[in-house]
Parts: C-alpha cells; structure tokens; sequence
C-alpha cells in the first residue's frame, strides 16, 4: 500500500470522525421541550397556547426537540384514568429527559410539576409533592410510578415553565424550587366588567343591575371563587360566585340571577353532572343552548370555547400570548433562586368572540361596533381549521 493511498484512507476516516462529531455536537445543542397540557385539543384554549409556542419556537428556537402529550383530564377526570394518565407522562419524561417542561393549566402543575421541584435547601422529601397531593385526592390508587420516577439530584431535574394557572402556584410548591417560572392565567376583569356595562345598557328588555358568576365545581373553577369575590365590580352588584356539582343546582342559579336581575359570567362548564356524583357530564353545548334560553339577562362567556358551545359573546384570556411566553421564558438565563409570585408574568392580551347574528338580534343592534372590530382582528390569529375564529358572520 503506497503512502498516497494510506494517507487519503486517514484523511477519509478523518473526516468521517469529524462529520460524526458535528452531528454529536449539534445533536447536543438542540434543547429537549416536553409540552404537557392538562386537556386534550377539543378546546380552543389548547390549540392556540400550541400556536403561540410553535410560532415563538420558530423564531428564537428553531433547533429544539419538541414533544407535545395530552392529558385529557377535562374529558376523564377519575382517578383511574388520572393515574393511568400521570404515569405515562412520568415515564415519557424519564424516558426522553427533557431540558424544560412546558406545563399547561392547573392539573398539570399539580400532577407533574410538583414532582420535579429543585428545593432551595437541597433536602427533598421522601416523597414527592406530586405524589402527596395525589394520595391525598386519591388515596385508593397504586402511586408506585412516583417513586419509579422520582428525581432528587438538582442537576438531573428538568426547568419547569407554567401557564394556564388561574389563582397561583403556592399549592404546588413552586415559590419553594429553584427551577419554575411561568405566566398566569388570572380573568382580566376590568375587560370583563367593561363588556357587562355595554351588556346591562344596550341588551335585554330590562337592565341587570348584578352578576352572578357561575361554574362547575372543577378544581380550576374553585379556585377562582377568590379572584372574583375580590374584585369591584362596581357599578353592577356582585351576588355570591357560585360552584355547583349537577345541572339542577345550575339550573336553580340561572334563576336567581333571573330574581336578582343579574347577569351570568361562566368561564368553566364542562364538568357539571347531569346528577349529582353522576360520572356523565352535561354536554358543553346543552349547557350553553339551556342556559342562554332562559336567562332573563346576558350571558357573558370568559373561556375562548363559549362562543363556539353556542354562547353569544366573550372576552377570555388569549391563549397565543400563553404560549409566546412559555417559550421566552426558556430561553433566558437560568436564575436558581425561589421563584416569588411577583416575578409571574401576568396575561396582558385578552380575546373578544362573539356570534354577530345574536348579538344583532339580543342586543337590537346596539352593541358598540368595536366589539365586532376586535372580535374580526383576533380571529386572524387564530386556526380556522378548529373552529378557532372568534368572530360569527351573520
């Protein structure tokens, strides 16, 4: 073999090694992200936080490694589905082992985040907060993946970035970790009260003087009692927020609001019983088409799916921003200190929908046309393929 033959064959290897090194490397650099939701992609709220981290990811993150799962826990809210649910994320976590976690909506942080928490003090409990909050729901259940699943070396635990939360993440442990941030969810209620003043004044053959908040009884939907009993929503009354678990003690809300002359704001509704400790929930669309025709007074929705379960207008959080920000979020310097609840970024953008046609006829074509004007600009951020524009045509 002549020394021009062994130095082309060393030049090849050479550059085989450094292209297999190249690919190595790259491959290293591509940040693993795990987006978990809470529900599944039958709400809008879903696809547009999707939306936004997949538009944000585009730009600042082109590189990342991306997974999406979906719990489903709106739709199966057992704790055998629950636990069945919670296991294969844990084990798709231990088994991928992201770099962030891209948590979405309560269930989520409590199921999931909890479990991955780097304590301040470097002592973790012999369980994890996960697990204990599990137990405590759902004490019957076999919880053994928790431990199978447990993590207690700080450089091993996964950054945990939240959204969709919508009183604060203390239950969770989180203002005790060094390795969380995120974004709430918490209603814009100046926006909300705004839109009930144009409701009482134009809409309606008498004017409401209250509002009677009204939704199931969800964890989510209870934990929000607090926000709405502190705000002022002055002018109108503010009768006591209501969480009820079967669709006669729904019913029987409607009609005191009817006796009170208040309107209703409904955020959460999925998970009304049609009896109560029934398993079979009312559908999304009863609900809405029951509630709207005997209502004596507006209905005012504050969830981006109320329009599309039939509901005439409403003005929710924007699920896009949600998203945008989880993904800024990861991509600043890492900060190991005890997240506090005034460095949670606060929801700024909010959604007007509407369904022109009965806005038209409820409202006798009175409503100020910047409702419509805004409802038509937010449907152009939105997916038409999932019924996500916001604005009806008549």
């Amino acid at each position: 073999m002549t020394i021009i033959n062994i130095s082309i064959r060393l030049i090849i290897v050479f550059m085989i090694s450094a292209m297999i090194w190249l690919i190595w490397d790259h491959n290293q650099r591509q940040p693993r992200v795990f987006v978990i939701h809470s529900y599944n992609t039958d709400l809008n709220w879903v696809n547009s936080i999707d939306e936004g981290i997949d538009q944000k990811l585009k730009e600042v993150l082109p590189s990342a490694k991306v997974r999406h799962h979906y719990m489903d826990l709106k739709n199966h809210n057992g704790c055998n589905f629950r636990r069945r649910s919670t296991r294969d994320v844990l084990y798709g976590i231990s088994d991928w082992k992201p770099d962030y976690l891209l948590l979405v909506d309560d269930l989520a942080q409590e199921l999931v985040g909890a479990h991955y928490l780097a304590y301040n003090d470097g002592i973790f409990p012999q369980k994890s907060l996960a697990e204990q909050l599990f137990a405590k729901r759902c004490p019957e259940q076999d919880l053994e993946f928790y431990q199978r699943t447990y993590i207690t070396d700080v450089q091993q635990l996964p950054e945990i970035v939240f959204a969709g939360v919508n009183y604060s993440v203390e239950p969770y442990g989180y203002f005790r970790a060094m390795n969380t941030q995120g974004i709430y969810e918490h209603k814009n209620f100046t926006a909300l009260v705004e839109t009930l003043k144009d409701l009482s004044q134009y809409c309606g053959e008498q004017r409401a003087v209250g509002v009677l908040p009204l939704n199931d009884y969800s964890a989510t939907a209870r934990r929000e009692q607090v926000s709405f009993q502190r705000f002022n929503w002055y002018p109108l009354e503010l009768l006591e927020p209501a969480t009820v678990r079967s669709f006669d003690e729904w019913k029987a809300q409607v009609t005191l609001a009817n006796q009170k002359k208040a309107m209703l704001v409904i955020a959460n509704y999925q998970q009304v019983p049609e009896k109560p400790g029934s398993k079979q929930y009312v559908t999304p669309a009863r609900l809405i088409q029951w509630t709207t025709e005997n209502a004596h007074y507006p209905v005012l929705g504050a969830g981006t799916n109320f329009v599309d379960d039939g509901g005439m207008i409403t003005v929710a959080i924007a699920g896009l921003e949600q998203g945008k920000t989880l993904v800024e979020l990861i991509t600043l310097p890492v900060q190991r200190k005890p997240l506090k609840d005034k460095d949670v970024r606060r929801g700024e953008q909010f959604l007007v929908g509407l369904a022109a046609r009965k806005l038209k006829q409820y409202c006798s074509n009175q409503m100020p046309k910047i409702y419509q004007a805004y409802a038509k600009q937010t449907g152009l951020y939105r997916y038409e393929n999932v019924s996500e524009v916001l604005y009806v045509e008549p």
